[in-house]
């Protein structure tokens, strides 16, 4: 079920929660989750994922867009 709530999580590299962290090649990354996405850490529920870059040709940040297993867009990844 929808949580209906639009939210965004920004996450910094940081080296004590994540040894295998390397800050010159990890970066900063912006996950927006829609009214569709049923809530945080909910196993499956992204089906299919595309990046944008694969539909226009543009520079500037990688930007996936995550959908559940009827079509509809849940959530944006932006990775800085």
């Amino acid at each position: 079920m929808a949580n209906g709530k639009i939210e965004l999580k920004i996450a910094e590299s940081d080296l004590e929660e994540d040894p295998d962290c390397d800050p010159e090649e990890d970066s900063p990354v912006a996950y927006l989750s829609l009214p569709d996405h049923p809530a945080e850490n909910t196993p499956g529920c992204v089906k299919k994922t595309l990046r944008l870059s694969d539909l226009v040709d543009y520079e500037g940040a990688d930007i996936y867009m995550d959908f559940d297993a009827a079509g509809r867009l849940i959530g944006i990844e932006i990775l800085a």
